[in-house]
């Protein structure tokens, strides 16, 4: 049995990437999602590779490598406000081929950074990325 999972995918309206780093983004941003064999429903790429991470309250080099942070959403989080922030970890910067990926526990939307904005924006600070629907086939 097969199943089409349609997923929506948010960028920051101020800082949208080119095409082609969107398109490679958003592939990693499902690989890593899928990396707890969810379906997310919506995706929230909060940034491009960096290797800094908050450990203990404190920003410092990720002993893991570089990452993209992203946010994501099953369909029961949808109406709930909440997400579950994770990291996809690449093998370098150009091609984000995919290598690990880790997970928060879920959080809810209007969680603040140390920035004093919310992790999961409001949607007039978002800009949203043609709909992509992948297929799944049962093994």
């Amino acid at each position: 049995m097969s199943t089409i999972n349609i997923v929506k995918y948010y960028f920051h309206k101020a800082n949208v990437p080119r095409e082609e780093r969107i398109r490679l983004l958003i592939a990693l941003a499902y690989r890593t999602a899928r990396d707890r064999q969810l379906y997310p429903k919506a995706v929230f790429v909060r940034s491009d590779v960096h290797d800094t991470t908050t450990i203990d309250g404190k920003r410092q080099k990720d002993p893991r490598g570089p990452h993209v942070t992203f946010s994501y959403k099953t369909q029961d989080q949808l109406g709930s406000e909440t997400h579950v922030a994770c990291h996809g970890y690449v093998t370098d910067n150009e091609t984000l081929q995919f290598r690990e990926a880790t997970h928060a526990e879920e959080k809810a939307d209007a969680t603040m950074k140390a920035s004093g904005k919310a992790v999961w924006p409001g949607e007039d600070s978002l800009w949203e990325a043609p709909e992509i629907g992948y297929g799944h086939i049962s093994e």
